[in-house]
């Protein structure tokens, strides 16, 4: 299990949800929810690769202030990848909200 796999448990979430996440284009999660997570494997695997249709699901399931939280949340959660590849990474973990 991931780390914030664990994290995610210690906060309630359960192991099928997490199963749904991974899956999510097989689950039984919302329109809502899955354009939310294509957004996220988009913006975090390859962003210049996302296509048209990709966009199209996004834009038919979150408005533009979804969208730009979303992006901004993702921004947050992994600006700290090039500390801990550094070895410079915080003591605290420290949470980004909006």
């Amino acid at each position: 299990m991931s780390a914030r796999g664990a994290v995610a448990q210690q906060q309630g979430v359960d192991e099928e949800m997490l199963e749904k996440v991974d899956h999510y284009d097989d689950s039984d999660l919302s329109p809502e929810q899955r354009a939310a997570l294509r957004l996220a494997d988009g913006y975090l695997v390859a962003p210049a690769a996302m296509t048209d249709a990709v966009r199209a699901e996004i834009a038919a399931h979150l408005t533009p202030a979804q969208v730009v939280e979303i992006v901004l949340k993702l921004m947050g959660f992994s600006s700290d990848k090039a500390l801990v590849a550094l070895g410079i990474d915080f003591d605290e973990v420290r949470t980004f909200t909006m």
